[in-house]
């Protein structure tokens, strides 16, 4: 049972945020970024996947099940993606193009995010499995305001970062914990909620994104949700840099 501590900062959270239907949509607050005419990944279209997706079937669908497994394959081969990193991008994307369209979040932008926050899931020697685990858990530095980052006083008394003195980023994804207090998600429809799996911390990541930005597919849309997710330039340089050049390497699909 969670802590005292965590119980109000979760209840905290809450009060903040509002609560959309289908896949639990979260939204919490954001700043917009000071950024004009900066770094962008332009939209791209979702990769192939089953037609005619309705909501009711994605309510029930694994994100890793929405992608065309031909496409993965080619588009890992081009780009140098694991293939199971990338099923989990496209997967998102793919969902999200159904759940929430005005938000053009594209499979490429999380996986330049995924590339600066863990490498796909390599950043210490370790993998992802084939059901979308760590073979070994990924746990940032911890946020206490030295080595150049933001101090994060302890928010969850270590639940979900292993860590009561300080907060630190976790999975994949590199997502702190107030954020995943939020936007915390099953990806893979196991009935858990597990920031170290690639497909709910890229779930959990899409749907903040979307909030955050709005419409991707517009500059200003995308550096707000670039921006809330880590309000530092070089990091939106750095993912945009590697959106594009992964979306250089795959033929435009329709």
């Amino acid at each position: 049972m969670a802590s005292k501590k965590v119980r109000r900062n979760r209840t905290l959270m809450v009060i903040a945020v509002l609560g959309v239907a289908t896949w639990g949509f979260i939204a919490c607050s954001n700043q917009s970024s000071p950024i004009a005419g900066g770094p962008f990944a332009p939209a791209l279209a979702s990769p192939p996947h089953v037609a005619d997706l309705t909501l009711d079937q994605l309510a029930h669908s694994p994100i890793a099940e929405l992608p065309d497994p031909a496409w993965v394959k080619t588009t890992s081969q081009q780009t140098g993606i694991p293939e199971r990193a990338l099923t989990a991008y496209a997967g998102v994307a793919i969902g999200l193009s159904v759940v929430d369209p005005e938000c053009h979040l594209s499979w490429n932008t999380l996986a330049g995010i995924g590339w600066v926050e863990s490498h796909h899931g390599t950043i210490f020697g370790g993998k992802i499995l084939p059901d979308g685990n760590m073979s070994e858990p990924i746990f940032g530095i911890p946020l206490d305001g030295k080595n150049d980052t933001k101090a994060l006083p302890d928010f969850d008394d270590g639940n979900f970062d292993g860590t009561a003195e300080f907060d630190r980023a976790v999975g994949p994804m590199q997502i702190v914990p107030p954020t995943w207090a939020a936007w915390h998600s099953d990806g893979n429809n196991d009935g858990n909620e597990d920031g170290q799996n690639i497909d709910d911390s890229v779930l959990a990541a899409g749907r903040y994104l979307c909030y955050s930005g709005k419409d991707l597919a517009t500059p200003q849309g995308w550096q707000d949700a670039i921006y809330a997710y880590n309000q530092v330039p070089k990091y939106m340089q750095d993912v945009a840099n590697k959106a594009n050049e992964y979306a250089s390497k795959v033929p435009v699909t329709h």
